[in-house]
C-alpha cells in the first residue's frame, strides 16, 4: 500500500492505494481443509515443535505435536488412525491459527 496526497475541493487528502507493480517472494502458508479429516490444523496462533515423523503409525487421539502460545502449552492430536505422509511444516515453527501442520491417511 502506498499513500498518495490529492486535491479535493481546495483541501489536501491523503489517500492509501494499492500499488500493484509490487510483488512479493514470501510463500503463503498453507492452511488445512475442514472438509479432509486426515490434514491436521494448527489451533490457534503460536510455536508449533512436532513430535513425529513422516512413517509413523497414529492412533486416534495420539499426540502429534506441541503448540506454545504467550507462556501456554497445549497438545495437538490426531483426529484420525493412520500413518503420517507429510510434515507441512518443520519441526519447530511459528504458525498462524488453521495452518496445515501434517497430513495422516
Amino acid at each position: 500500500m502506498r499513500q498518495a496526497i490529492c486535491g479535493v475541493n481546495g483541501q489536501l487528502r491523503a489517500v492509501w492505494v494499492r500499488d500493484e507493480s509490487v510483488t512479493t517472494t514470501v510463500a503463503a502458508a498453507e492452511r488445512a481443509n475442514p472438509s479432509v479429516p486426515g490434514q491436521v490444523p494448527a489451533p490457534f496462533a503460536g510455536v508449533v515443535t512436532l513430535v513425529v515423523e513422516v512413517g509413523d503409525e497414529i492412533a486416534v487421539g495420539q499426540q502429534v505435536a506441541t503448540i506454545e502460545a504467550m507462556k501456554m502449552e497445549a497438545a495437538i492430536t490426531s483426529p484420525v488412525a493412520g500413518k503420517v505422509t507429510r510434515l507441512a511444516i518443520g519441526h519447530s515453527q511459528a504458525v498462524e491459527g488453521r495452518d496445515l501442520l501434517l497430513v495422516i491417511e
